[in-house]
């Protein structure tokens, strides 16, 4: 049996040591945890929003990675973002994505910006700056409590409650329609996960960070497994 292609949208952002040389890059564990959890990744880079249906139609399922800020202008609000961290030409780009996965019926797995911005393009909001969900500890260090939803898929990967590391200024507002929140923190309340309602849109959001936790918690690479092969 072939294994399932893992389509990994990409950023990209100048060379930390060169700055006029851009790099499209995507993390390593982000890759680590497809092919750990027996898929194949494919870094999706940044392009044209019309080559989208072609990038899409070349995978089984899609991630959407974290990175910048979802500009404002896409939920029907000024900018009021604490930092300027904004990328028009991604946003454009993986909201094509987005679009042509639901088209194509792929499923899609995302994870801090990537599930802000999921929210946005189903009609939602987001919070510009919320506080104390950005950690100064190693990217490993598990900041805060979440609890789950016990019906939910990520409660058979992590019970009802468990702890998750913490890197966002931004977080859902306004649920879009064909959504439900199935993790939060308990102490603010700030989402930390949602899945789709809609029957014909396999969806699954996360806030947290677990291509970064994956090589030291087995429910992180769990969870992996289950968007490579079960989603």
């Amino acid at each position: 049996m072939s294994k399932p292609i893992i389509g990994i949208t990409a950023n990209q952002r100048p060379n930390p040591t060169i700055d006029d040389i851009m790099w499209s890059y995507a993390p390593t564990g982000f890759i680590d945890g497809v092919k750990h959890a027996g898929g194949i990744p494919l870094l999706l880079p940044i392009g044209d929003a019309e080559d989208a249906k072609t990038y899409v139609s070349m995978v089984d399922k899609v991630i959407l990675i974290g990175g910048q800020n979802v500009d404002p202008q896409y939920y029907g609000e000024e900018n009021q973002a604490s930092e300027d961290d904004f990328f028009k030409e991604r946003d454009v780009y993986e909201l094509a994505i987005i679009a042509e996965a639901v088209k194509q019926k792929k499923p899609i797995f995302s994870v801090c910006r990537g599930t802000q911005l999921m929210n946005v393009a189903l009609g939602g909001s987001l919070h510009q700056d919320i506080e104390n969900h950005w950690q100064d500890h190693p990217s490993d260090y598990l900041a805060h409590e979440m609890v789950v939803d016990p019906d939910s898929s990520l409660a058979n990967i992590y019970g009802t409650r468990t702890a998750v590391n913490s890197f966002h200024h931004q977080s859902i507002n306004h649920l879009a329609s064909d959504l439900k929140i199935i993790a939060r923190d308990p102490e603010d309340g700030t989402v930390e996960a949602v899945e789709s309602t809609n029957p014909n849109m396999r969806f699954l959001g996360v806030q947290w960070h677990p291509e970064l936790l994956h090589e030291s918690r087995k429910e992180d690479l769990d969870l992996f497994k289950y968007v490579v092969n079960d989603l």
